[in-house]
């Protein structure tokens, strides 16, 4: 169908700016949580401990970004609702759980895992939808949105600041969950207005049948050599992006 360019699409669009912001204002913040964990696990002349603190905000970092094509797989069989209500409940769980460890270790599962596919399952469909939505305006639409991310990588370096001086990690850690829940609640605001691939392969009768593997995996865009140069070279660009937001703030 023919994008809206409007309505609903507002709400959507202020629905995926906050999951910009949610999912990479906590994950640029990654430094502020570096140097707590350092100081609540192990010390800060502690190389090794600093190796392995450092480790659950890179995985956190790295899976986001990992799990990209298989989220992509799920939101054309399922569609964006789904994908992105579940990614954040997974998100919203791992993040809780990562409040009660008393180790570092554990982190690496709950924080560096969990939470971080959730975000990836819930990050991606948000920029699926706009294109729903939107045709002629995409290009603002999608300014709006990504400058959530800006705004809340900005401030809530603050906000943690204050928190973990105030009510310590763990506390600002479930703090941080209400960023989660209110992504939850977003993510059913991505009404669809495309049929994904599961309904149109199942029918009315409603059965899963699994849809052509060129339907899920389709490699035939790598032909383009303008799209290999660009698949490839932004990789290459971000290699070293995020080592300052970890290490910057210690």
């Amino acid at each position: 169908p023919e994008p809206p360019e409007g309505g609903w699409g507002w709400v959507v669009m202020l629905a995926a700016m906050w999951c910009n912001g949610a999912v990479f204002g906590i994950q640029n913040s990654c430094g502020v949580l570096f140097v707590s964990m350092l100081q609540l696990f192990g010390s800060s002349e502690d190389k090794q401990m600093a190796f392995k603190t450092a480790w659950v905000s890179s995985l956190s970092m790295g899976m986001v970004f990992f799990c990209s094509p298989i989220v992509s797989i799920f939101t054309d069989l399922y569609g964006c609702r789904k994908v992105a209500v579940i990614g954040a409940a997974v998100g919203l769980v791992g993040l809780f759980s990562s409040s009660f460890v008393s180790s570092i270790e554990p982190l690496y599962f709950t924080y560096g895992i969990l939470f971080a596919c959730g975000c990836s399952f819930a990050y991606q469909p948000s920029l699926v939808i706009l294109g729903h939505y939107f045709k002629k305006r995409l290009g603002l639409v999608n300014g709006v949105v990504t400058a959530g991310s800006s705004l809340f990588t900005v401030s809530l370096p603050f906000l943690l600041r204050v928190l973990i001086d105030s009510v310590n990690l763990y506390n600002t850690l479930r703090v941080l969950c209400v960023l989660m829940f209110v992504l939850f609640l977003a993510g059913f605001t991505y009404k669809p207005l495309v049929p994904n691939t599961k309904d149109k392969e199942g029918g009315k009768k409603g059965k899963f049948k699994l849809p052509p593997a060129k339907k899920i995996c389709n490699f035939s865009v790598f032909k383009v050599l303008s799209y290999r140069i660009w698949a490839f070279g932004i990789p290459t660009a971000l290699f070293g992006y995020f080592v300052p937001y970890v290490h910057l703030v210690s």
